[in-house]
């Protein structure tokens, strides 16, 4: 697989279709910024999609802090809440960069874990931390912490969702 660069609002676009599709309530979500990234660009594809998708302009809130995407379903009380972090892939994809961004993602979702009931963390990234994913992320944490795998595969446009007991690879 040749690595390729991937926005991470796009990886965060594709989640937040899985979620609606699912018949989650997007609370909010947290565009990316930092270096290369053009934030107000990133706003407006977000705020287009959503429009796209009949999400009622004003329903997301965004914040600069935090999980890159919050969704409910059942509630706030006695329903369940997802946390979830978000990773594009830079154009800078030597193997020590990747596995270093992996390793920041993973603890900033590993952060987010704070009650153990009706919690859902997930990791977006995109299909080529994969190896990463499967040589560092084994399956006892992923299900001790209810945590999700999203991969984001650029060729479709889509993300591929792992329960925390799903097998990763053939």
């Amino acid at each position: 697989m040749q690595p390729q660069y991937v926005q991470e609002v796009d990886v965060l676009i594709a989640v937040v279709k899985w979620l609606l599709s699912e018949g989650w309530l997007i609370e909010h979500l947290s565009i990316p910024r930092g270096q290369g990234i053009d934030s107000i660009a990133a706003m407006k594809k977000v705020r287009a999609e959503l429009a796209g998708l009949n999400v009622e302009d004003g329903s997301v809130r965004y914040a600069s802090k935090g999980e890159d995407i919050r969704a409910t379903k059942g509630g706030t009380l006695g329903g369940t809440l997802w946390k979830i972090e978000c990773k594009g892939l830079g154009t800078e994809v030597r193997t020590p960069t990747v596995r270093n961004n992996f390793d920041r993602a993973l603890a900033s979702t590993v952060s987010y874990y704070d009650k153990p009931k009706g919690l859902r963390l997930g990791l977006a990234l995109p299909e080529e931390y994969l190896k990463h994913v499967e040589g560092r992320l084994p399956r006892a944490l992923r299900t001790a912490l209810n945590l999700w795998v999203f991969l984001y595969v650029k060729s479709e446009n889509m993300v591929y969702t792992f329960a925390p007991d799903d097998t990763l690879s053939d």
